[in-house]
């Protein structure tokens, strides 16, 4: 992948010359100071199609992204008329969600401006808890190493959203939302938006164009789903997801099944287990799921992935968290039913996104619990003749 690069990298940012790019930022992209989070992306596009809430096949779930025409990022207020979001298969990087790619995007940009902003500590809006970067030393970084290490804090914050998912329950969030933590999309599509973000900003740092912050990211949006190869249709996206679909498998003569399937559209969607195969893989590599038969959705037989690396050390060759501290206090609600005095989850403390992958194995153990051993490999397992409770959709 092509990235614009620094025309002094390996150098850090001399004082004046960071004047200068805040004064530009501020005079022709203020609106990427402010909270990117104020523009909530609310879609269908959970993982998956023809889900339903209900036993009764009404209201079908997902909405899917036409592959000629992404509409214009939008940052802010929300702008449904122009900005599309949905689900798109594509050959080499797997199902893409817009809405986690483009909120991933944002984040990273908003993060590489307020590292250069000269701020020690910022306090970024709560999401199941409180929040708080403090940097220090980053003078001695350049424009790269600054933008790199926007994209690793914004990839850690939308992890941190996953596991919020998986602990968001009545009366502490309106729905349960473990449906939707960790499907096979959302890694890597949360990842690929960082590395937009990551184009995004280098970009206005280094070329100074005319150009608004919405034309900016919607060129590089498409120029990178572009180097993914989508399919050519809405169509071909539903049979990327019929391949994967054991209630659309298991309808096939037995010859023809796809054994490795991840989920179960005739389970209802709030039944968490409909997905029963989830993607934890936090990098440094991020690979996407590719489906077998990829012929199926017009995709090569034989389709390189497109393999992401999460930033792990600076030019300076000093790990970036050498320069930044993020910790998470987690909302005590997330783990208790305080009504009914009832504890729903094993409750963890504060810690620095440097100890990720401890929080990540604890939500691992949970999720076996529920989903099984074996629900983040890929295999011909098929854990739903276990799930004797499952809600199912009738008539499907």
């Amino acid at each position: 992948m092509m990235l614009f690069m620094p025309c002094h990298a390996g150098h850090k940012i001399a004082p004046a010359k960071r004047v200068s790019l805040m004064r530009h930022i501020r005079n022709a992209y203020p609106e990427q100071l402010t909270n990117p989070e104020k523009k909530m992306r609310k879609t269908f596009s959970q993982f998956g199609y023809n889900l339903y809430e209900f036993p009764l096949p009404i209201f079908p779930i997902t909405k899917f992204i036409r592959p000629d025409k992404f509409g214009q990022q939008s940052y802010g207020v929300p702008n449904r008329r122009k900005e599309k979001n949905g689900a798109l298969y594509t050959c080499r990087g797997g199902f893409i969600d817009f809405s986690h790619m483009r909120a991933a995007a944002d984040w990273t940009v908003y993060l590489a401006f307020k590292i250069l902003s000269d701020k020690d500590n910022v306090d970024l809006p709560q999401e199941a808890g409180i929040l708080k970067l403090h940097f220090s030393h980053a003078e001695e970084l350049n424009e790269e190493d600054i933008v790199n290490m926007a994209q690793k804090i914004a990839f850690e914050r939308l992890v941190w959203h996953e596991v919020a998912s998986w602990h968001y329950h009545a009366p502490y969030h309106f729905i349960s939302e473990q449906s939707s933590a960790f499907t096979p999309e959302d890694l890597y599509s949360n990842f690929l938006g960082t590395e937009i973000g990551k184009r995004i900003a280098l970009r206005i740092l280094n070329k100074r164009e005319p150009l608004s912050y919405s034309q900016i990211a919607t060129e590089e949006i498409q120029k990178m789903i572009t180097s993914l190869s989508p399919v050519q249709s809405k169509k071909d996206s539903k049979h990327a997801y019929d391949v994967v679909d054991l209630n659309k498998q298991r309808k096939l003569p037995r010859k023809e099944q796809n054994k490795d399937v991840w989920y179960d559209s005739k389970i209802v969607f709030h039944d968490q287990r409909y997905v029963f195969k989830r993607y934890m893989n936090t990098g440094p590599e991020i690979g996407p799921w590719l489906i077998p038969e990829p012929e199926k959705a017009g995709c090569p037989c034989e389709q390189d992935p497109e393999v992401l690396h999460v930033p792990q050390s600076a030019s300076t060759g000093k790990s970036y968290y050498d320069y930044y501290t993020f910790t998470i206090t987690p909302d005590s609600n997330m783990f208790y039913d305080y009504k009914r005095h009832k504890e729903l989850h094993p409750a963890f403390s504060a810690f620095t996104t440097n100890h990720f992958g401890q929080i990540v194995r604890h939500i691992h153990q949970q999720m076996e619990g529920v989903l099984l051993p074996g629900f983040d490999k890929r295999n011909d397992q098929n854990p739903t003749i276990f799930y004797t409770n499952a809600k199912k959709v009738f008539l499907k």
